[in-house]
């Protein structure tokens, strides 16, 4: 599925003595398959346009686009194609059991088997690395920090979404579940079915998996591109530098000083050793 996002505005309160614009014609494509960040400061925008992206608000004005469709003539059926996981969605779980909490849209809201929840249930735990035999009889109050997000985040996937949209997806774990986190999205990526929003405001771990860099400021997309373009384009903005993600501006950095790197998806490891392979570099 192709998202394309066309001039989109949101104007909360409109009308109203509160009015605020939220969004200034805001537009990015994301071919299927791919990892998008979405990047900016508190106040950016950028809670707001994905709550445009899967139908929780209505564009005031401008277009979100699945493969050619304005979003909304998808009807109900939008949410379930793009899957929003909020930020700390582990405080949303409220069944008596993981296996009733991930499985719960799927019992309320279609018509499929038993056997067939069974299933779906744990495909998208395998997709997370949540051993669904292990905590599916257990309350989801009894996870860990790192398996409670797992099964808010299977609990999306459970519907297939074809983009997952995760909103400060890091926030609150630590390094391990960090990792498992990180190893989901590029199990997704390899895939090529399904597409990937990151929203965050530390882009710095997820640059190994990244395609594309969206930067909001103010509601208005100041940069769009693969990281590197984005490095490129705000680079000398002092404001603007100061968001961006250290290991993708020290790349840029050394490249502009005459250092020939090749970025390879800022694998520190990679970069180490192009490094150490430089002429006249340490031997």
């Amino acid at each position: 599925m192709e998202l394309h996002v066309q001039d989109l505005e949101y104007v909360y309160h409109q009308g109203t003595p509160l009015e605020v614009k939220a969004l200034h014609g805001v537009s990015f494509f994301l071919p299927q398959g791919e990892v998008l960040g979405i990047l900016g400061g508190t106040g950016s925008g950028k809670t707001t346009l994905i709550k445009n992206l899967n139908g929780l608000l209505r564009p005031t004005s401008g277009h979100v686009l699945i493969d050619g469709i304005d979003s909304h003539a998808c009807g109900p059926g939008l949410r379930r194609r793009i899957g929003l996981v909020f930020q700390r969605p582990e405080r949303q779980l409220f069944e008596e059991t993981v296996y009733r909490d991930i499985s719960f849209v799927l019992r309320r809201f279609t018509a499929l088997k038993e056997t067939q929840i069974r299933d779906r249930v744990a495909t998208a735990c395998n997709l997370v690395g949540l051993d669904m035999g292990d905590v599916a009889d257990r309350s989801p109050l009894a996870l860990s920090d790192g398996e409670k997000r797992k099964a808010a985040i299977a609990g999306i996937l459970v519907n297939e979404p074809e983009i997952v949209v995760l909103d400060e997806p890091a926030v609150g774990l630590d390094p391990p579940a960090i990792a498992d986190l990180i190893r989901f999205i590029e199990e997704i990526k390899a895939s090529r079915k399904r597409s990937v929003i990151l929203v965050s405001h530390d882009m710095e771990r997820f640059l190994g998996v990244m395609d594309r860099l969206l930067v909001l400021n103010n509601g208005t997309a100041v940069a769009w591109g693969s990281p590197a373009d984005v490095c490129r384009d705000l680079a000398a903005d002092r404001q603007m530098r100061a968001l961006l993600p250290g290991l993708a501006l020290l790349v840029h950095d050394l490249q502009e000083a005459g250092c020939p790197l090749e970025p390879r998806g800022y694998r520190v490891a990679d970069l180490v050793d192009q490094i150490l392979r430089l002429p006249g570099g340490p031997n």
